[in-house]
């Protein structure tokens, strides 16, 4: 039942799911000053047809609407955290909906010839909640009201059909928030994917080169400005030509990503790794100095020298070759901090590879 409703309404898994409806939350909060401003002006200016229907009760339902409408204003725009965007909305929805509602209710017939307006308002609603839970909890209020003052102010076959009216709207309403919701996830997914792609390295999976110096660039800035410390480490896998050569692309392709997911397996979740370029890494870790740097990559170091990947020509195993650079207040941006960790991994690599140096100080200035 659980998977039938699922398919039925496109939702996604619960952390994707909660992440839509952050999106969603976002954009109604954006919406609202504008699309809450044209309801409430639109609301009191169908005092005018008040006055077309009965222009003895023009005025006071004139000061009905407007007094609604300006309770509802408070909803146009965020003034508190603890006011969540799904109170805002509710807020403007309930009061200006109930302002068409009694002011309808007080005018002779005015119910039934306000139900186009009353009803019609649901369909922009759903295009702008496609959640279904929040969706009714927003119309429940003033689909109560309606029916408790249809009940009173109409003869019952009158009612009856209003009533019917209204509640074929109410589906209808459902349905096309179910077809929003569907268009809507399925435009969130695809966001996602494009933001993963364009972020992360195709192969391995961990962040790609521009991403990551973007990422180490600002990280870089803040560290320099508070006096924080950062430390970067350059990986290279040793002789990883050889494996290519001896065990093909497709077996180095696995290995790289295997390398990749071992060493980032190390990392806290502040810390963030990956590709710049061939079979070279980089992690980048706030708030941490060297000898935890160091502590980190000599666990990178053994976690993949005790990989062994099986492919149809042999076993292979590989090892890694790190440098590592600490960040200095006197020292430049990234690029200065890349280049000293890739001084050290050279040095790494000409004193016998698969072992851990660290960048001196002067490699920096």
């Amino acid at each position: 039942m659980h998977a039938a409703c699922g398919r039925l309404l496109g939702t996604l898994e619960p952390e994707e799911e909660r992440e839509f409806g952050v999106a969603l939350d976002r954009m109604l909060s954006a919406m609202l000053p504008t699309l809450g401003l044209v309801f409430g002006i639109a609301v009191v200016l169908f005092s005018a047809w008040d006055y077309w229907i009965a222009p003895e009760w023009a005025g006071a339902t004139a000061l009905l609407r407007l007094s609604l409408v300006l309770v509802g204003s408070l909803g146009y725009v965020s003034w508190s955290t603890r006011f969540p965007v799904a109170w805002r909305g509710g807020l403007v929805y309930v009061t200006h909906t109930g302002a068409m509602i009694l002011s309808s209710a007080a005018l002779p017939d005015g119910l039934v010839l306000a139900l186009p307006a009353i009803t019609g308002v649901m369909f922009p609603l759903a295009l702008v909640e496609p959640r279904l839970h929040r969706l009714f909890l927003m119309v429940l209020l003033p689909s109560l009201l309606f029916t408790i003052l249809g009940a009173a102010a109409l003869q019952k076959h009158v009612f009856i059909g209003c009533l019917l009216v209204y509640l074929v709207s109410l589906v209808l309403m459902a349905a096309m928030a179910v077809s929003q919701g569907r268009w809507r996830r399925a435009a969130f997914l695809t966001e996602r994917a494009l933001a993963f792609a364009a972020h992360h390295d195709s192969l391995s999976g961990v962040l790609a080169r521009g991403y990551l110096i973007e990422l180490a660039n600002h990280d870089v800035a803040l560290a320099k400005r508070y006096g924080r410390p950062l430390t970067i480490c350059m990986i290279d896998i040793d002789h990883f030509k050889r494996v290519n050569d001896t065990f093909g692309h497709p077996a180095g392709d696995a290995l790289l990503c295997e390398v990749s997911r071992v060493c980032a397996a190390q990392l806290r979740a502040s810390d963030y790794f990956g590709r710049i370029g061939g079979e070279e890494f980089v992690s980048v870790m706030p708030e941490t100095n060297e000898e935890d740097a160091y502590a980190c990559a000599e666990r990178m170091r053994r976690a993949v020298a005790a990989i062994r990947h099986d492919t149809p020509n042999g076993t292979i195993g590989c090892t890694i070759s790190i440098g590592i650079a600490a960040l200095h207040q006197e020292h430049g941006e990234f690029a200065t901090l890349l280049a000293a960790a890739d001084a050290a991994l050279y040095q790494a690599k000409s004193q016998g590879r698969n072992r851990t140096v660290l960048a001196p100080p002067q490699a920096f200035s």
